[in-house]
């Protein structure tokens, strides 16, 4: 730490003995205190450590024990950066967008904070972030490691923007198919054959819907406009090659593929192999379904074992886990996650820097990830111990396969509203029977390029 030390020229103190000490004796005087000064002050600046900084930090969790875990963290850090002191202010998620946009017009932004993954764009577009490319060099530098090429492919989507790095992921989160082998087994199925493409997926609900007893369904899928809706679909319109954007940044979606994929997806509502409600339910209802055994299968996120191991119904040793269905262009499963990014606004960025790549590498980001039960924005920590037990490594090797929204487009600062309010209006209106699939498609893209264009 610099240290400054103002004298006030009115302190009599300081102007009297230098104009009053004439004689010899108050000489001295004068000279012993100034040696008893400068000793304490050389003192101080041998015990201060090199700098003292401040870093806040916005977090967004309010769980206990991911709070514990990061204050865990935050201990840690603090005590291996002597003169670094990380302040965590607990943001909850559903505030934390309205305090960033306040933050930025009226000041107080943190230094860090997490951030969701399909936002980032949004705020670096517009020149409020700070990229991280010197942090992720200084920790390669200090440790050995290549720190992008530790992050998951699909992740380069939403934090590498115009060839730098604004975000260090933390989690990542992806879809898999869960299936209930005793009622495979009840409806003719091979119980150790689930559906590989859109197309059997589709044909295979229909036939549980059919084989099964009344009130039970072949696939808790949604058609509302809730995000489970979207992180669904996304992995249909990816694997027929349909893309959200197209090269001259206006929609993509009024293509063959996109139409196919949509076609696909609504047919198992309107099959009649999903809840006949699906156009007005949310992901917790469907999971709650199929935790109370109403549906065959479902599209759902590691999580979803543990509640059964929980809950351990009777017919929990016949669930299995396969990867989400491929369409005719490739396998995607859907890309969930948040970062930690630097704010351009702070005013100590070195220490940020630091404080971002210790809380999302190590062994102390090890345990915040097992604290907090997600799977790690690292590839190398996900492919180790405890992401080798039922069901991660099918949930991880899914990861290599997962993608963004708009691949394989960089994500755009559009990218959050249209996740919210444009995809699942179309799948909803087809599902109902209230448009067809060309209607719907066209008024999609009429309202992406609305959005676009603000």
């Amino acid at each position: 730490m610099l240290a400054i030390f103002h004298v006030n020229d009115d302190t009599p103190t300081t102007r009297d003995m230098a104009l009053r000490a004439t004689d010899e004796f108050k000489g001295k005087i004068f000279m012993r205190h100034v040696l008893l000064a400068a000793t304490a002050f050389a003192t101080t600046l041998i015990s201060v450590p090199a700098f003292a900084q401040t870093v806040t930090f916005w977090q967004f969790s309010t769980n206990p024990n991911d709070i514990a875990a990061w204050e865990g963290i935050i201990e840690a850090f603090e005590a291996g950066h002597e003169g670094i002191d990380v302040v965590m202010e607990i943001v909850p998620w559903s505030e934390q967008q309205q305090r960033l946009v306040t933050a930025l017009t009226t000041g107080g932004l943190p230094d860090v904070s997490m951030l969701g993954n399909n936002v980032v764009a949004q705020f670096q577009a517009i020149g409020a972030l700070a990229p991280l490319d010197d942090a992720f060099a200084a920790y390669d530098a200090e440790h050995g490691t290549d720190v992008a090429a530790d992050i998951w492919p699909g992740d380069r989507g939403y934090y590498n923007l115009g060839g730098q790095w604004w975000a260090s992921p933390i989690a990542v989160e992806t879809r898999a198919l869960y299936y209930r082998k005793d009622l495979f087994e009840q409806a003719g199925l091979d119980p150790n054959a689930p559906p590989e493409t859109w197309e059997e997926l589709r044909a295979t609900a229909k036939t549980l819907t059919e084989g099964t007893p009344d009130g039970t369904y072949g696939i808790g899928l949604s058609t509302s406009l809730d995000y489970f809706t979207i992180h669904n679909f996304m992995s249909a319109y990816l694997g027929y090659g349909a893309r959200m954007l197209a090269d001259d940044g206006t929609c993509g979606f009024d293509s063959p593929e996109f139409k196919d994929a949509l076609s696909v997806y609504t047919g198992i509502a309107l099959d009649g192999s999903t809840h006949p409600d699906a156009a007005s339910m949310d992901g917790n209802t469907f999971q709650r379904g199929f935790l109370d055994g109403r549906y065959g299968m479902i599209l759902m996120h590691p999580s979803l074992y543990r509640d059964l191991v929980t809950e351990q119904p009777e017919w929990l040793d016949q669930v299995d886990i396969a990867k989400v269905p491929a369409g005719p262009a490739n396998r995607s499963g859907f890309l969930g996650g948040w970062p930690l990014v630097m704010w351009d606004a702070s005013d100590a960025k070195e220490a940020a820097g630091q404080f971002i790549m210790f809380a999302t590498h190590g062994e102390a980001f090890k345990e915040l990830a097992v604290a907090g039960g997600f799977i790690p924005g690292s590839i190398s920590l996900a492919q180790g111990e405890p992401w080798t037990e039922f069901p991660y490594p099918l949930f991880v090797d899914q990861l290599q396969d997962a993608r963004p929204y708009q691949y394989p487009s960089e994500a755009i600062a559009q990218m959050g509203q249209l996740e919210v309010d444009t995809i699942q209006k179309a799948v909803q209106a087809v599902a109902l029977g209230q448009k067809d699939i060309d209607q719907a498609v066209s008024d999609l893209c009429t309202d992406i390029n609305t959005v676009l264009a603000r």
